[in-house]
C-alpha cells in the first residue's frame, strides 16, 4: 500500500514527536514542576524553536492523551497555558470514551483539539505558549502508552 504525503507528515512527525515527549516529561519531573527552572536547566525554549510544528502539535495532543485524566484541579493555572492544557485533555477525555480509538488516532485524526493544537504550534510568535502548555501537559501524563 503507497503512503500519500499526509501519511509521511504523520509518520515523521511521531518520529520526531515521540523523543522530544519522553525528554518534556523526564525535564518537567527533574525539577518538580517547575517550568522555568526546566527552560534553563534543559535549554527546552531553543529545542522547542528547532522543533518542526508538526512535531509540537503532535507533542501537545499524545501529552493531552496522555493526560487525560488528570482534573481541573491539577491542571488549575490562570495562564493560558493551563487553559489550553484544560482544553486539550477534555478533548483527549472526550476522544476516549468515544468508540474512535486510540493515541494514534487522536494525534492524528481531523478534529477541533488537532485544529487547536496545529494553530498553537505553528504560532512562531507563541512559541513559549505551547511549550508551557505542553510541559504543564507532560507534568499531569501517565507514562507515555506502549513507549520505553
Amino acid at each position: 500500500m503507497n503512503k500519500g504525503p499526509h501519511d509521511n507528515e504523520i509518520e515523521s512527525a511521531e518520529q520526531e514527536a515521540l523523543p522530544l515527549h519522553r525528554l518534556l516529561a523526564r525535564a518537567i519531573a527533574a525539577v518538580d514542576g517547575d517550568m522555568e527552572e526546566a527552560f534553563v536547566v534543559f535549554g527546552l525554549p531553543k529545542l522547542w524553536a528547532l522543533t518542526s510544528p508538526e512535531a509540537r502539535r503532535h507533542v501537545l495532543l499524545l501529552a493531552a492523551w496522555e493526560a487525560r485524566d488528570a482534573t481541573a484541579a491539577e491542571l488549575e493555572s490562570p495562564t493560558s497555558a493551563g487553559q489550553y492544557a484544560w482544553a486539550f485533555t477534555q478533548y483527549a477525555s472526550s476522544w476516549a470514551s468515544s468508540t474512535r480509538g486510540n493515541s494514534d488516532a487522536f494525534c492524528a485524526g481531523p478534529h477541533s483539539a488537532r485544529h487547536a493544537a496545529s494553530s498553537l504550534a505553528f504560532d512562531r510568535d507563541d512559541l513559549l505558549l505551547s511549550l508551557q502548555t505542553a510541559l504543564l501537559l507532560a507534568s499531569r501524563a501517565a507514562t507515555p502508552e506502549g513507549r520505553p
